[in-house]
């Protein structure tokens, strides 16, 4: 653990006193900016809400969101986290907690009241914070993640939303410009930009603001197309600049067998160095630091008895962090606690929460209403691709013309359609299934299912992290 506030020297992270620093550990997802699989709900979040309130109330839909924010993530979580060797914890969050589409620049200090918990936390059991803009104004890319309900992405071509941003970190920076314990800013998570210039003068405009205020704060910026490309990016325009990658992979999402085939390619550890130097390469070359913001492997079997499948993508993160570690990178893994898919932390499936959403995630699982989890089955998904195809095969069959790419068009389907409108529509049914409750049975609820002392711990993957944490 570093002492003071973090800056760039080279391609190195250091401390106050000139020593190196690795920032190596979790993101805290679904809790300042929630997500679907990982609490359960479908859709995107602001759907959620207005669903809740409509079906429970104004009191009772304070207490459903209030007390699930209180139990998640807690003193205990970052205890934990501190004893297992993590570093940095990555807070996504989302802007609506700091202001609202009907009164956009009027900040609500409550938008603090988690995090600067959550810096207090960090301070005390020596775990740096990194703050990341999750969900934007006018949302970033099409994904449910960046709280977006409708799979299209306003902010490249609004300047309104554009300015809120900048804004939005000028008050965010002014209030934690004096706190060592912020490691930086995570500016935008997974932008999907329609080219790099517009993605370079932006960051460039919010850097600029952010320093205006704050000189000593590391920024962290990610590449295009959801932090997968790089080319074009502008050259480093501020020392204290740290690239960020997401390096998710076939063999941590989807594997049976590893070492082996998947999806039509074999996989080893070779191939893991391989796709890392091909994602990371252009940040390596710059001789910048390089942060790994997201990645991580989907499970199928409960926490405490991993599938055979679930053993192969634990071997497949184990070569994959091992290549992270060995080109000194920084990075975070997605995510730390949710409802079985990922997280290292999960709920009892005694509990009352996991009980009452059962059959939803069975429901969810059937249709592939979060692709993401679903890994492009379901039958709802595999109905997008059966209409996209006839338009194509009509195209080429009456007009002669080949243009038309079926992938593409069935992802925006999918994610208009499917993760957009339809998930959403569901969004009443998951809220129905906690009308007849009262407001202190919410909050017990939510307390004996996330709060840290109540939930199972997947100790195959805890100690894959442990071992990372070390080297």
């Amino acid at each position: 653990m570093g002492k003071g506030f973090l800056r760039v020297k080279g391609p190195e992270i250091v401390d106050e006193s000139g020593q190196k620093v690795f920032l190596r550990g979790v993101c805290f997802g679904g809790w300042l900016n929630m997500e679907n699989f990982i609490t359960g709900y479908p859709g995107a979040e602001s759907t959620l809400r207005a669903a809740v309130r409509e079906e429970l109330g104004e009191e009772r839909y304070g207490a459903f969101f209030r007390s699930l924010l209180d139990s998640f993530i807690t003193e205990e979580d970052f205890a934990f986290l501190a004893e297992l060797g993590a570093t940095v914890v990555r807070i996504p969050f989302n802007y609506r907690h700091f202001e609202s589409d009907l009164n956009p620049g009027e900040y609500d200090p409550a938008g603090f009241h988690y995090l600067d918990k959550a810096v207090s936390w960090a301070q005390k059991h020596g775990l740096y914070v990194i703050l990341d803009l999750h969900a934007a104004p006018g949302w970033q890319n099409q994904g449910w993640h960046s709280d977006n309900p409708y799979g299209i992405s306003l902010l490249w071509a609004d300047r309104h939303c554009q300015e809120r941003v900048k804004d939005l970190w000028l008050y965010i920076a002014s209030h934690y410009k004096d706190e060592p314990q912020v490691a930086g800013y995570n500016l935008l998570n997974e932008p999907n930009a329609p080219g790099m210039e517009i993605l370079n003068k932006l960051y460039r405009e919010w850097t600029e603001a952010i320093r205006t205020v704050d000189r000593r704060h590391i920024v962290f910026i990610e590449g295009n197309q959801y932090s997968q490309i790089f080319e074009g990016l502008e050259e480093p325009f501020d020392e204290n600049l740290v690239y960020s990658s997401h390096n998710y992979t076939p063999a941590t999402h989807s594997a049976g067998k590893y070492p082996g085939e998947v999806g039509g390619e074999y996989v080893d550890a070779a191939w893991m160095e391989r796709a890392f130097l091909e994602r990371n390469g252009w940040i390596l070359k710059r001789g910048r630091p390089s942060w790994i913001g997201e990645f991580g492997a989907l499970f199928d079997g409960p926490a405490d008895a991993p599938t055979p499948a679930d053993l192969a993508r634990l071997a497949a993160l184990r070569d994959q962090l091992a290549v992270f570690n060995r080109h000194e990178q920084h990075w975070t893994i997605w995510t730390y606690k949710d409802v079985g898919a990922q997280g290292l932390v999960v709920p009892r499936e005694e509990s009352e929460y996991m009980r009452r959403i059962r059959p939803f995630l069975a429901f969810k699982r059937r249709l592939g209403l979060d692709p993401w989890t679903a890994r492009s089955r379901g039958a709802l998904l595999a109905a997008a691709r059966s209409l996209v195809e006839i338009l194509i095969q009509a195209a080429a069959e009456e007009l002669d013309d080949y243009r038309l790419d079926g992938r593409i068009l069935a992802q925006e389907f999918i994610e208009r359609a499917i993760s957009g409108k339809l998930a959403n529509a569901a969004a009443p049914l998951f809220a129905a299934r906690f009308a007849d409750m009262t407001a202190a049975e919410i909050e017990k609820m939510h307390r004996e299912a996330f709060a840290f002392s109540h939930c199972r711990r997947r100790p195959a993957l805890i100690e894959v992290l442990r071992e990372a944490m070390k080297g």
